[in-house]
């Protein structure tokens, strides 16, 4: 599939959009989080930075799922700053399943915002709603 040496950079522009209090409005959270980068929008961002690279080379009869992962929100972001994600292949124990890491770092700050340690794995998407079906 991927070759392990690759690697994956994009650039987003953090928005007002993309802030706690925009996340879950009508929420506690919307009310009293404060207007910096939304965990849940950064995790988005670094998985899709990592399909991204992946997605072209997994035929469109497979599932890309996520599996599991390790994530730490390092240091906050406004909006109007610009995070630059890097994705990096981590250990192949097998092709249907690979560690990836993408790390968030804020252009603005020189700061890393934050870090994804991702395991993905690729499936016959039949297999996969089979399953799911099943239960």
């Amino acid at each position: 599939m991927t070759d392990p040496t690759r690697r994956h950079q994009c650039q987003r522009l953090i928005t007002d959009a993309h802030t706690v209090p925009s996340i879950l409005p009508g929420s506690l959270l919307a009310a009293r989080g404060e207007p910096v980068l939304a965990t849940a929008y950064l995790i988005a961002m670094l998985e899709d930075a990592t399909w991204q690279l992946l997605a072209p080379e997994v035929p469109e009869d497979f599932a890309m799922l996520g599996r599991g992962g390790r994530y730490e929100h390092t240091s906050p972001t406004l909006p109007g700053q610009q995070v630059r994600i890097e994705v990096e292949r981590g250990e192949v124990g097998n092709i249907g399943r690979q560690t990836w890491t993408a790390r968030a770092i804020n252009l603005d700050t020189g700061q890393q915002a934050g870090v994804l340690h991702h395991e993905l794995a690729t499936v016959p998407r039949h297999r996969f709603y089979d399953r799911l079906h099943r239960r």
